[in-house]
């Protein structure tokens, strides 16, 4: 792939700032990053600074920049900043762009010949402009009946010349007024494809509808309604701000915002303009919208203003209700056939080998005998050898049993503990595109037992979703680790289940796995009691948790690269490149997730084909994760995989561990590196090998459940970098920011026998 030149040297004195002229050639065009290479003939006047060329013969100049769809004998109107190139010599690095029709008939015929209007060739185009003259594009538009006297123009082609010279004059225009708005031309493209034909006008209509296009967020939406004109204070303006503000409160977690703390949260986004009248009646446009549900069933006062009423974006609102209401469903189901014995218990002890202790066997006979219920502790505890145990007595009871978590990794994880087949609870609702399932309330699961592994990484969505497809005579069994970081989506579910005390619930805390030489359960269940970390003593290279000491994010990095890529694999024989996980805290900065990745696949030194897309270069060999669901693909956040192979035409393979599935254009965005990742993306996984930084840079993170987490995602080895202090904030920080639920409150009102009014 050509690479972008190096930056000019730009003249000192105020150069020209438009070159205007005609496309003779599109020396390079990159469809994802729009990047640009012309070859422009200018026309009179136009002419580089100091050019060879006379004012009434311009010599062809070199144009650089971004743009939508070039085409070569299209006339263009660059805007920007004259430069010579060391290579390349004089330059026009063009901001932006504004396609002109083209001035003389010659640029009319290879205009209308070109890869823009199919079916038009040289001759045509010929005869078109012959007959219509310099006009012959306005008179298309405006007069397509003209086109009828052209010779050997068949009237389908017509038709779709037509078509095709109105559609472009829109697009142009559109790009004009998008980029008119200091919009650049990467998100020109993005909105006008989002948007479609009525772009314009729904911009125009509503600035806040640009908010709906990925990668426009609420601030640069803002600054485009400033130059529409619209006020500070304009109801479109304050609806959009009440609306972000619920965006905003349910990316950090909140289901909900109670509806005084939401004013407030509005207010701080948009500024003194907007008044607590104003910013009422917005949220009720809202509500009448159905962007917005305003609950006042849960509060005595009926008042609509009161500040303590919840406030929810619909898809939550929903999803907290029918959660509530469909655990309530299946707990009135009160006692149901037990599936085993104590005595089926003990014969199974006696054929594998195995005693449990008391709480464990409380446990198996408990969990087996609830209509829904829930398995909680942490690691060591023995939870894996409970859930292999109940899906072997389950099935002996003649039950089917289907077993799924909330990523592919911890499916896999749980497949692996129990010997028996488990998916992602994706796969088991068998997703529908673009956001359904197969099995819902009206086609449930059939019979048996549902058993979810790591349901503390369950939002309210999913989780909605998925016990709204249970339905009687399934039984519900559900495991986590409340100590675990909450999900990454809105919501607390685990934890709004256990504060509830609705659930039949049995928590394990006694730790029985206390491998040989293992300190990670040991140091687990230490940095939850708020004690330090213990680490080996007297040189002990057999250990499983280490601490190498480094002051400030560089050193921090530094060491940590030659921890993982030599030292590891020296002393413990991992293929780093394989069993190594780095997670880190946060991405930013030279001990983030960012930086680190970039060092680590240099690090890892492959070679071989590579693409640049999204401001990233992209490796064969390189390790990503899925960040969001792709339902079509069949791949959802959370997946890990390797790149296998990059195409000539930029096309990237990649294997996950259940299939392999391919990546154009901008679907690679859907990606990120991962040889290093966050703590919230390594949930549910477990890796060999864990490798933390951990620097005073981070600090806004270093919390004790995070650093609990990343402890045990670990399986053998746990390895910490960097500073003590930073290690020391994590252990003692406890306070978690709590997350606005009201789960709790709706699963106690359910199961008393009353009903939450929706």
């Amino acid at each position: 792939m050509p690479q972008s030149p190096p930056p000019s040297d730009r003249p000192e004195e105020g150069p020209p700032d438009a070159l205007q002229g005609v496309v003779e050639r599109v020396t390079y065009h990159d469809e994802e990053s729009l990047y640009t290479v012309l070859r422009v003939l200018p026309e009179s006047g136009f002419s580089p600074p100091g050019g060879t060329g006379s004012l009434f013969a311009p010599s062809r100049v070199t144009a650089v920049g971004r743009m939508l769809e070039p085409l070569e004998g299209q006339r263009v109107r660059l805007e920007g900043t004259w430069g010579r190139h060391s290579t390349h010599g004089d330059q026009f690095e063009f901001a932006s762009n504004l396609p002109l029709d083209p001035g003389d008939e010659e640029g009319l015929v290879r205009y209308l010949s070109s890869k823009a209007f199919d079916g038009i060739g040289e001759t045509i185009a010929q005869r078109i402009v012959e007959k219509l003259g310099t006009g012959t594009l306005g008179i298309i538009r405006d007069h397509p009946e003209s086109l009828e006297a052209i010779t050997g123009l068949r009237a389908s082609v017509r038709k779709d010349l037509v078509a095709a010279v109105q559609a472009r004059q829109a697009q142009h225009q559109t790009a004009a007024f998008l980029m008119g708005l200091g919009l650049g031309p990467m998100r020109t493209q993005t909105i006008m494809s989002k948007l479609g034909s009525g772009c314009e006008s729904q911009v125009r209509d509503d600035p806040y509808v640009l908010i709906t296009v990925r990668g426009m967020g609420f601030k640069s939406t803002d600054k485009v309604a400033r130059e529409l004109g619209l006020e500070e204070d304009d109801p479109r303006r304050l609806v959009a701000g009440i609306e972000q503000s619920l965006k905003q409160a349910a990316d950090n977690g909140h289901s909900l915002l109670r509806q005084g703390d939401l004013m407030e949260a509005a207010r701080e986004l948009l500024g003194g303009a907007a008044t607590i009248e104003g910013l009422r009646s917005a949220l009720l446009d809202l509500i009448r919208q159905d962007r917005a549900w305003l609950d006042r069933s849960m509060l005595p006062d009926e008042d609509e203003n009161h500040p303590l009423h919840p406030v929810y974006l619909p898809y939550l609102g929903a999803s907290e209700r029918g959660l509530a209401k469909n655990l309530g469903r299946l707990l009135k189901l009160g006692k149901v056939e037990a599936l085993a014995t104590e005595a089926q218990l003990r014969a199974l002890e006696e054929s594998t080998g195995i005693e449990l202790h008391e709480d464990q066997r409380a446990a198996v006979l408990g969990l087996l005998a609830s209509p829904v219920a829930l398995l909680t502790g942490g690691p060591g505890v023995g939870k894996t050898t409970i859930v292999r145990w109940i899906a072997d007595l389950a099935s002996n009871a003649g039950y089917e049993v289907r077993l799924a978590s909330p990523t592919g990794r911890a499916a896999k994880r749980l497949s692996e503990a129990t010997g028996r087949p488990a998916s992602t609870i994706h796969r088991l609702l068998k997703v529908q595109p673009p956001d359904g399932f197969e099995h819902n309330a009206q086609n449930p699961l059939k019979g048996g037992i549902v058993l979810v592994d790591e349901i503390s990484m369950l939002d309210v969505v999913l989780a909605h979703h998925l016990i709204s497809a249970v339905a009687s005579p399934t039984r519900l069994i559900m495991v986590g680790d409340p100590d675990q970081l909450p999900a990454v989506g809105a919501g607390n579910v685990l934890a709004d289940l256990l504060e509830s005390g609705v659930i039949p619930t049995h928590r394990l805390t006694q730790v029985y796995r206390q491998d040989e030489q293992s300190l990670i359960v040991s140091n687990a269940h230490r940095v939850l009691e708020g004690e330090m970390p213990e680490f080996p003593t007297g040189g002990d290279r057999k250990g499983s948790f280490y601490f190498f000491p480094a002051d400030g994010p560089t050193l921090t990095a530094d060491r940590l690269i030659e921890v993982v890529s030599k030292r590891i694999p020296e002393n413990f024989g991992l293929d780093w490149t394989e069993d190594v996980q780095v997670i880190a805290p946060m991405y930013k900065g030279d001990a983030g997730v960012d930086a680190l990745n970039d060092r680590l696949r240099d690090a890892a030194g492959y070679g071989g084909r590579e693409i640049e897309r999204g401001g990233r270069i992209w490796r064969v060999g390189d390790r990503v994760i899925q960040t969001r669901n792709d339902y079509e693909k069949n791949v959802f956040n959370g997946d890990m995989g390797r790149i296998t192979e990059v195409s000539a035409d930029g096309v990237v393979t990649v294997k996950f561990s259940d299939q392999t599935q391919t990546y154009i254009k901008g679907e690679i965005n859907d990606l990120r590196p991962a040889f290093a990742i966050t703590v919230h993306r390594s949930q549910g996984g477990e890796f060999p090998c864990v490798v933390m930084p951990l620097v005073r840079g981070h600090r806004v993170m270093l919390q004790r459940n995070l650093l609990y987490t990343a402890i045990t995602r670990a399986e053998q080895l746990v390895v910490l970098v960097g500073s003590e202090t930073a290690l020391r904030w994590a252990v003692e920080t406890a306070d978690q920011a709590q997350r606005m639920s009201m789960l709790t409150e709706r699963l106690v009102d359910v199961c008393a026998g009353t009903t939450t009014k929706d």
